[in-house]
């Protein structure tokens, strides 16, 4: 009996772990419209990732997200208090999620529904970002990608750190005749060794396809993963309509692809 309730105990946990690494407890923002003028406003415990993922979802902006790594147990608490609907569901899980937090933006829109000033929503979504939350995030912008990598955390002792972004680090994948989805592989596999952390990439189901299904020829030099990621987005389906969430947590770090909404596969 003691050996049932220890393995059960051991399997609970491997679940959190990886619920929180997988991020299955993110919210979309809330959205409301008056004429054309948008209000979103985020209560997540991943904030910079809802904002990104509603704007990818209802707005059609390639936006992607990148966590910060968490170190100081003040920017952590547990899943009850920070998802109450979800911890209702899941009553005998309990571990840590990054903290709470608020944020809103406002943003008019054309017609057609999309933003009307694209890199203005993208400056003031980088400037809440930086002054209601303990990091720092930098805005990247590499043709249609959008991208808010974390340049600070906060230490064991809550002091804020420079940190390097870990898709800053620079990859080299031998050229081959692959799945995407084995590039990317590499690409994390890479990740993986450079840093110690475990690094995953890229789950997801896209329109009902695993994502990174076909086939092509593919290296990289000495690039930055972001870069790398960003060319086999692009080699899945061109003009590219998937954008990614990195979320780390616990010793993970996971890039999920997730695809626009209406976004056509090949």
């Amino acid at each position: 009996m003691a050996f049932t309730k220890n393995v059960v105990i051991r399997t609970l946990l491997m679940v959190a772990i990886a619920a929180s690494a997988l991020g299955q407890t993110s919210e979309c923002a809330k959205v409301t419209r008056s004429g054309d003028e948008v209000t979103m406003i985020a209560d997540s415990i991943r904030v910079v990732d809802s904002i990104a993922t509603t704007l990818a979802q209802r707005f059609g902006v390639l936006v992607n997200a990148e966590e910060p790594q968490y170190q100081f147990s003040g920017d952590l608490q547990d899943i009850t208090e920070a998802d109450p609907g979800w911890s209702a569901q899941h009553p005998k899980v309990h571990y840590r999620v990054p903290e709470r937090r608020h944020m809103e933006i406002r943003f008019s829109i054309l017609r057609d529904g999309s933003p009307s000033d694209v890199e203005g929503l993208m400056q003031q979504v980088l400037e809440k970002a930086n002054q209601q939350t303990p990091f720092r995030y930098r805005l990247d912008v590499d043709g249609e990608f959008f991208s808010f990598a974390p340049t600070a955390t906060r230490d064991a002792n809550g002091i804020v750190v420079a940190a390097m972004p870990l898709l800053d680090r620079r990859i080299t994948i031998p050229l081959g005749d692959r799945r995407i989805s084995e590039s990317a592989k590499l690409m994390a596999d890479s990740l993986s060794a450079q840093t110690g952390l475990r690094v995953s990439c890229c789950q997801g189901i896209v329109a009902s396809i695993p994502w990174g299904h076909s086939s092509a020829p593919f290296e990289a030099h000495n690039e930055t993963a972001r870069n790398v990621l960003e060319r086999l987005l692009r080699l899945e389906l061109s003009p590219p309509r998937d954008y990614w969430l990195l979320r780390c947590d616990s010793g993970w770090c996971s890039s999920n692809v997730q695809s626009l909404w209406g976004a056509q596969r090949r």
